[in-house]
């Protein structure tokens, strides 16, 4: 048994303690846990003095009872009895007052050491990670805590940016800084392959991490390079660095982190286990259907809006529109294309079930399952919308949805269907097509890739370009100098003579058909 008449003086004791503890068989093994737990957390972690004073005094009080639970009259006795070997306990004990339980706290950065400085925040005190990580089967007791996101720099070995590394040095001649590889990964380092503008998309990250904060703890060194998580750093420091585009608060819960440090003397193996299992291994999380979403944001949009009196203004519309986004942390553009998309989802499902007599659940799950074309469904422009045909035709509805739920493919067989509408023959297929689906899919189909096809031979754009074409060579072949066809290669002159017979034979029948005279030796 431990005695408690000579009081701990420093770690090293703590630490002994530990051990001494599990060799105490008069102790139950819950009691030994939580025993062996508490001296843990004071050998592992530099706690703040309050901290350490309530901890050596609850520890003590353990021990001294070894392991009966007192009453409240005799648990207020044995800690006074206690207390003065508890203050002897962090008396001897050296200053944590680096690591300040304030949530107001900040490191000086004047002062700051190379090891990394957790700090208390939202309520979270520093601490080991329980239960202990493991990655690749190899477990790494880690401290969790909070930090100043701007303290951090980046990990240039970092394999995402490496290449643009060695491009950088290949340019200057010399390694990148830290704020040059922030500026990498930001897509603001003036390299030739990052000619796209935010090659990691850093900015709808930043816009993320400014509504919900970093959601996944960075891995730090204990000497603060970050092994994981070099992206939502990048991230949250894009925030910070654009005050004109991000609020005081956004920035705010962008600065703290909560970060993982895994302790002084980590191996490279661990390091590279670390390293491997974040970024390789596939965590198997599903993402959610993208109609779950846009439903949970819709019914968001509409609770807001039903609660306000009255039809609301566009600008109370847009300003809704914005809670959602920000509360999603998506676009607003995001919030209009998804109420749209559950308007006709919602459309499409009310008249198979309530016009269709189809099962509901089988409905919404075909909903799901092509989502996506509500909004190809809305391909076109002014009243050449189909969504605007659909609104004042019963009928085409019907055609239109019935092909949706059966013989329709892809998204872009939907999106061309407006084209389809607008022209007579290619509609009539499309009937075709619908009559034809109730038995017999694959002959549907058939006439659905026919109607597509001649909308798309017939579509005015088409004509547009081909009568362009004509008046373009008529004027090049009626300006065209004799010998210029010494110059033409003897192939292009047998073709045009095989095609331009069929050509005017074509163009005599057109004519005639218009009621315009023909010469008869123009054929």
């Amino acid at each position: 048994m431990i005695s408690v008449d000579q009081a701990p003086t420093d770690r090293a004791v703590l630490a002994g303690a530990l051990m001494l503890i599990e060799q105490a068989l008069e102790f139950s093994r819950d009691l030994g846990g939580e025993v062996a737990s508490a001296v843990e957390r004071a050998v592992e972690q530099p706690l703040p003095e309050d901290v350490l004073h309530g901890l050596a005094t609850r520890i003590l009080v353990i021990l001294r009872n070894s392991g009966v639970d007192p009453t409240p009259e005799d648990r207020a006795r044995l800690a006074r009895e206690v207390k003065d070997e508890a203050v002897k306990v962090v008396q001897a004990l050296p200053s944590a007052a680096s690591s300040s339980t304030s949530d107001d706290s900040e490191p000086d950065r004047e002062t700051t050491p190379a090891r990394i400085q957790l700090v208390a925040r939202y309520g979270v005190q520093p601490g080991p990670v329980r239960p202990v990580p493991t990655f690749k089967g190899v477990p790494v007791a880690m401290q969790e805590g909070y930090v100043d996101i701007s303290t951090i720099n980046l990990w240039k070995g970092n394999h995402r940016v490496e290449l643009y590394v060695e491009e950088f040095q290949d340019t200057h001649h010399r390694e990148p800084d830290d704020h040059e590889v922030i500026a990498i990964l930001q897509g603001e380092m003036s390299l030739n392959s990052l000619a796209k503008g935010d090659p990691f998309e850093v900015v709808p990250l930043a816009k993320s991490i400014a509504s919900k904060g970093v959601e996944r703890p960075p891995i730090l060194t204990a000497d603060g390079e970050p092994k994981d998580g070099n992206r939502r750093i990048a991230a949250a420091r894009y925030v910070l660095s654009n005050p004109k585009a991000f609020s005081a608060q956004e920035q705010e819960r962008a600065r703290w982190v909560k970060v993982w440090v895994a302790p002084p003397g980590t191996s490279e193996d661990q390091i590279e286990a670390i390293v491997i299992a974040l970024n390789f291994e596939h965590d198997h999380k599903q993402k959610w259907e993208e109609y779950v979403k846009a439903r949970l944001v819709v019914g968001r949009y509409r609770s807001l809006r039903d609660g306000m009196l009255g039809r609301p203004s566009p600008s109370h519309d847009r300003a809704i529109k914005q809670q959602v986004a920000d509360f999603f942390a998506i676009e607003t553009g995001d919030v209009s294309r998804y109420l749209n998309m559950v308007r006709w989802a919602e459309d499409f499902e009310a008249y198979h079930v309530e016009d269709g007599g189809k099962d509901q659940a089988l409905v919404r799950h075909r909903a799901n399952d092509i989502f996506q074309w509500f909004y190809e469904i809305q391909a076109g422009r002014g009243a050449d919308k189909l969504t605007h045909k659909l609104d004042a035709d019963e009928d085409l509805k019907k055609v239109v949805y019935d092909l949706m739920y059966d013989v329709l493919d892809s998204g872009a067989e939907v999106r061309n269907l407006h084209k389809v509408i607008a022209d007579e023959p290619s509609l009539k297929l499309l009937t075709q097509a619908h009559e034809e689906a109730t038995t017999n899919v694959g002959e549907a189909r058939k006439l659905v890739t026919a109607a597509i096809a001649e909308a798309a031979k017939n579509t005015p754009t088409k004509k547009v370009g081909f009568q362009q074409f004509l008046k373009t060579a008529v004027d090049r072949l009626g300006g065209a100098a004799p010998n210029s066809w010494q110059t033409v290669d003897t192939d292009l002159l047998k073709e045009l003579r095989r095609v331009l017979p069929a050509a005017l034979g074509i163009i005599a029948g057109e004519l005639e058909s218009r009621d315009v005279p023909v010469a008869q030796d123009l054929t």
